[in-house]
């Protein structure tokens, strides 16, 4: 009998344990969960064939491709390289919507909630991309110049549409915009009757080629390239071209 009133006690007093640390541990989530938080959605991708995650349409104005969710943050941003032309979306939590930031070779733009890097091409920070099929704000320059056949400065007052504002929104009739098609692959070391092929408002058609694994993808960009045009670095070589679907020849180093 006496051991039977010890075991029960024993087992109320683990009971008892239990109990308090099953409190405990629920106050110390909650606190957790308080201090945590909530995911945010951006869209995730590059248009650098070199860099992860690729997506060769990530450079499109109004880009709806790939997206993750992030937690422990509340912004995305947008990364524009002003050498290549690259476009990066990701995620940021560290500035205020409509923030900028410059760097030697390139501008970001930030922004806050989900999904809402796209639609913009930095245009707060005067990246000077412009906003398709939208006017901007008319701005009166006055310059000063020699005429021909005189000797006396002449001021010109002319107005002109800088790239840099969009405080005036009015959709505005502009002719058809020229598509152009490009195989879009990756990786091809050639193209067949089955690759893939895009159409966009693209400058040109671009194929590169990795020079470790001699890999090769195809695609279009936004950047406009001389036809025949190819550039060359430690990890990658890519040539131009800009016409329909001329981007379907084999690199030869």
């Amino acid at each position: 009998s006496t051991v039977n009133t010890l075991t029960r006690i024993t087992m109320d007093q683990h009971s008892g344990l239990l109990r308090h640390f099953a409190v405990v541990l629920a106050l110390l989530t909650a606190t957790a969960l308080q201090n945590t938080d909530a995911s945010n959605t951006c869209y995730y991708c590059t248009d650098d064939p070199n860099d992860r995650p690729y997506d060769a349409e990530c450079s499109k104005y109004d880009y709806q491709g790939h997206t993750e969710d992030w937690y422990g943050y509340h912004g995305c941003s947008i990364t524009i390289y002003d050498d290549n032309g690259y476009i990066y979306r990701g995620f940021d939590n560290e500035n205020e919507d409509g923030n900028c930031r410059y760097g030697p070779s390139y501008t970001i733009c930030y922004c806050t909630g989900s999904n809402c890097n796209t639609g913009s091409y930095c245009a707060q920070c005067g990246y000077p991309r412009p906003t398709p099929g939208l006017t901007t704000e008319d701005t009166t320059v006055t310059t000063t110049q020699q005429l021909p056949h005189t000797t006396e400065d002449t001021t010109v007052t002319m107005t002109q549409q800088p790239p840099h504002t969009t405080a005036n929104t009015t959709p505005i009739s502009t002719a058809t915009p020229v598509t152009l098609k490009c195989f879009q692959c990756n990786p091809c070391g050639h193209v067949d009757d089955n690759t893939l092929v895009t159409e966009d408002e693209y400058l040109s058609c671009v194929t590169t080629m990795d020079l470790e694994s001699a890999e090769v993808i195809r695609g279009g960009s936004y950047k406009g390239h001389s036809d025949g045009q190819c550039a060359q670095n430690s990890e990658t070589v890519s040539c131009w071209c800009s016409s329909d679907l001329c981007n379907n020849s084999i690199i030869e180093l």
